[in-house]
């Protein structure tokens, strides 16, 4: 089986060049018969041969092209020098415009020395024919004049039509390369779509536990309270009720922020260090024992190392009130003289010796990563938990 490799590159033989060769093969065979030079058998077999000729030069090639390989075409070229070198010979040199077809397609089909080759061979076979029949030396001038002229043009346009087959298959093979690289800039654009689209819904995911979870969280411990206090200390009760309306007006003011967030605008926000002290308030009103204790010079920060920070903060006292079982807190918010900042939360609960990295714990990670910060957790069985986070800044 003959491979596909093997088959002709270029494809050349279209409607237009087929309709030149017949008509380039009939003027030539007009012009050897109205030379009245010939006698009838010699006649018909250079109308037999300029037909096997033509036929070779269009449905010949054309089949050699799209189904035959380059062996095949290279025969049919030879083929059809056979069959012009005959009609030539027996015409004594009337029908060299057969010829011109098999020159043109030595340019198309060869390379720059085949296609000499070819030009040469054909007119050693016209010039032989003339010298025979030539009665002088001028009737020769005349007639390689007239060949070296038309050989020439026939170069010149088929050469032109080489470079413009090559300039449009250069323009073809970059328009497909274009089509493709636009293919997978579509699909680039839909992987980042799709990245942006998970980047937001973690966000929002981290958001919702990070706030409403702990709002929550405080809720239900308050309302705990209340019903523990029901019915042996109403009072208590109602100061345990009304801090649970004040963390859940609190809470929907944080889904508020969150909202706002989402729709591009810039909530107010508590300070940082207010923002802190309000969630240590929180545990002491709890029955936890919370204590703050800033280090370094305070100094402004870029919001989105004071959402991390209080999310840290936030998370981290969630869990102790959610897991620890904890009765003393401590909070340290320091300041690094150099740059930087660290926040370290440690209770004295129950600790685990295996840390499950839950919701809470995996966004704050990468929330630390997000502003080029990171996070560590430590927790042994008896002996508590400490969370700490340090951020740029």
């Amino acid at each position: 089986m003959v491979s596909s490799v093997e088959r002709p590159a270029e494809r050349f033989v279209t409607p237009g060049v087929s309709f030149a060769c017949i008509a380039t093969t009939a003027a030539g065979l007009i012009k050897a018969v109205t030379s009245r030079h010939h006698s009838a058998p010699s006649l018909a077999l250079l109308i037999a041969l300029a037909g096997f000729h033509a036929l070779l030069g269009t449905a010949g090639l054309y089949l050699a092209e799209r189904r035959g390989t380059k062996t095949h075409l290279l025969l049919n070229l030879a083929a059809m020098f056979a069959t012009g070198a005959a009609a030539v010979a027996v015409s004594r040199g009337e029908a060299f415009l057969l010829l011109m077809p098999l020159v043109t397609y030595g340019v198309l089909f060869l390379s720059p020395a085949g296609a000499g080759a070819v030009a040469a061979a054909c007119s050693a076979v016209t010039l032989t024919a003339w010298v025979s029949r030539a009665s002088s030396v001028a009737e020769i001038v005349r007639d390689v004049a007239v060949w070296t002229a038309t050989l020439a043009f026939v170069l010149v346009v088929s050469r032109m039509l080489l470079l413009q087959h090559e300039a449009r298959s250069e323009v073809e093979g970059l328009a497909h390369k274009l089509a493709e690289a636009n293919d997978q800039l579509r699909a680039q654009a839909a992987d980042i779509e799709e990245l942006a689209k998970t980047k937001e819904r973690n966000r929002i995911a981290r958001d919702i536990h990070d706030g409403l979870g702990h709002y929550l969280t405080v809720v239900h411990v308050q309302l705990e309270a209340a019903q523990a206090l029901l019915g042996r200390d109403p009072t208590g009760a109602r100061r345990a009720l009304l801090k649970a309306q004040e963390l859940t007006r609190e809470g929907l003011a944080d889904v508020r922020r969150s909202v706002a967030l989402l729709r591009g605008s810039v909530p107010a926000q508590r300070p940082l260090l207010a923002a802190i002290e309000k969630l240590t308030s929180e545990c002491k009103a709890g029955g936890i024992e919370a204590a703050l204790k800033l280090s370094g010079t305070p100094r402004p920060l870029p919001e989105p190392i004071e959402i991390t920070l209080f999310r840290a903060a936030q998370e981290a006292l969630t869990n102790v009130r959610r897991h620890a079982r904890a009765s003393r807190l401590d909070i340290e918010l320091a300041f690094a003289a150099g740059g930087g900042i660290r926040l370290r939360v440690e209770d004295d609960g129950v600790g685990a010796d295996q840390v499950d990295p839950g919701f809470g714990l995996l966004g704050l990670r990468e929330r630390a990563e997000s502003v080029g910060g990171r996070m560590t957790v430590q927790s042994v069985r008896g002996r508590g938990f400490t969370l700490e986070m340090e951020l740029p800044g």
